[in-house]
């Protein structure tokens, strides 16, 4: 793992530790995508800012590197799609795609 990168979490909540990514319902993610306006968790389908390397991508939004806390949105977050990674600044469009 390179410095500055953190491919995983510890959660400690309830009774047992938990070290890997989080679960989609984790209450973390829930304050993350509220905190960005962003549906962490969900299958999207994102659209990108002119300068990027894709125009979009499809899958599950997931965090990529854990915020600084206190959760502040004027921060930069970064996030993957696809195992692609970008900050939230690089999305034009972000629209939850439903199965079916």
């Amino acid at each position: 793992m390179s410095a500055g990168a953190q491919e995983e979490f510890l959660f400690c909540e309830g009774d047992e530790a938990r070290l890997g990514l989080p679960l989609p319902e984790d209450p973390l993610l829930r304050d993350i995508g509220e905190e960005w306006g962003l549906p962490v968790g969900q299958r999207v389908r994102v659209m990108f800012r002119g300068g990027e390397s894709f125009r979009e991508l499809t899958g599950r939004l997931e965090v990529a590197v854990a915020p600084e806390l206190p959760l502040n949105h004027h921060r930069a977050l970064r996030l993957r799609v696809a195992g692609y990674e970008f900050a939230n600044t690089a999305i034009s469009e972000c629209v939850v795609v439903t199965e079916g």
